[in-house]
């Protein structure tokens, strides 16, 4: 190493650095000079436009958009531009009542302020669109522009335009839940559960067209149904009936006079209480095979009586095989005790103990008659010398 003293004491370390910059940078050439110019310029005439038009709606925005596009064509100047924009956007301040200048004043708001934003129209039309209010966009964005709203907020938005006709329309169920004294669903609220409604009637597959609009689920949230409920409506009660066999369907025609055509709007109908519902399809079924196994029309109080009692198309299936066996025991005979069908129903699924007694007698008085020969026997024709004594048959 050198002993030679370097002495930095007079050096000019800034002059160093700004020459290895300059050395550093490329020179430009005069077009990619103007360049950068104009687009800076274009730049100012953009923003211009964008404040000018939060102020303004129809031809003015028109206009606005126009001379925006007149500046990039090079059809007009940027100090044209610029002019014009700042022309249009004082007419538009004086014209809602926002004061002038600077982008925001003390306006209404409770003295809130709010910088009119290039995205104010596309956020406003956005946050209504959600609840399919998008033609309000204009209405809100007055407010807006006349300092009154901040459309940040979904709630304030929504809350700027409930009073009128369409938001009132939008959300009708709420005028009927409240003359029944339920709650008011907040929109939010209102709208997560028709979408709740509707994939649950997507995914039972209900007919297309049918309970998948608006005006569909209006009733259904007028009557507090919950979704659980609708659940039941739609799995225990409409698919219990829309996928059985024909039978079933044709007993909801017999007992309660519902085609086939209107089971969804029976079953999904927020009037009737869905246990109602579900008895009713219990009882089709239970009466379908008293039709099919005992020849056996049941009223509809007969077959819901025995839903009450617990019991299940399956289960009734088997006793009225056995009604079916033992048919004439079931029908009166001349001088013998009429019985009803309730009875009758009620001895064969063993809790009318009376009426089971009575057909205890009927049979034994039967035997006695048909071994003694006498006028309960009578030919059936089936086979030479087969006779029906009305607890089965006898050779």
């Amino acid at each position: 190493m050198s002993n030679v003293d370097f002495n930095f004491s007079n050096f000019d370390f800034d002059a160093l650095e700004q020459s290895a910059r300059e050395a550093a940078t490329p020179t430009k050439t005069p077009a990619e000079i103007l360049a950068e110019q104009n687009a800076a310029r274009l730049g100012e005439v953009a923003g211009a436009a964008d404040v000018a038009g939060s102020f303004v709606t129809g031809e003015e925005q028109a206009r606005v958009d126009e001379i925006l596009a007149g500046v990039q064509s090079g059809k007009y100047s940027a100090e044209d531009a610029l002019g014009a924009l700042s022309t249009i956007e004082t007419a538009g301040r004086a014209a809602l009542g926002a004061g002038g200048g600077g982008g925001g004043g003390g306006g209404g708001g409770g003295g809130t302020s709010f910088t009119p934003r290039q995205d104010a129209r596309n956020t406003i039309r956005a946050v209504l669109a959600t609840f399919g209010l998008e033609g309000l966009a204009d209405v809100v964005y007055e407010e807006y522009a006349a300092e009154r709203v901040n459309i940040s907020n979904p709630d304030a938005v929504l809350f700027s335009i409930r009073n009128t006709t369409q938001y009132q329309q939008r959300f009708a169920a709420n005028a009927k839940r409240a003359a029944k004294g339920l709650p008011e669903l907040d929109p939010a609220s209102y709208i997560a559960l028709e979408n709740q409604y509707r994939d649950l009637m997507r995914a039972n597959g209900l007919p297309p067209g049918f309970y998948d609009q608006i005006s569909d689920f209006e009733k259904l949230i007028e009557g507090d149904v919950s979704v659980y409920e609708l659940s039941s409506r739609v799995t225990e009660g409409y698919r219990k009936v829309a996928e059985a066999d024909p039978a079933v369907k044709q007993q909801m025609r017999q007992l309660y006079n519902v085609d086939e055509s209107g089971l969804a709007a029976y079953f999904l109908d927020p009037d009737r209480a869905a246990p109602l519902l579900l008895r009713q399809a219990n009882a089709a079924a239970i009466a379908a095979r008293g039709r099919e196994q005992a020849n056996l029309q049941l009223s509809a109080m007969s077959a819901e009586e025995l839903v009450s009692r617990g019991i299940t198309g399956e289960q009734a299936q088997s006793t009225f095989a056995r009604m079916g066996q033992l048919a004439g025991l079931y029908q009166e005979m001349g001088g013998e005790e009429m019985l009803t069908e309730q009875q009758k129903v009620g001895a064969a699924f063993g809790f009318d103990v009376q009426a089971q007694q009575a057909l205890e007698r009927r049979r034994a008085q039967r035997v006695a008659e048909f071994a003694g020969g006498g006028a309960f026997a009578r030919t059936t024709g089936a086979t030479s010398g087969t006779v029906e004594t009305g607890v089965g048959l006898a050779q």
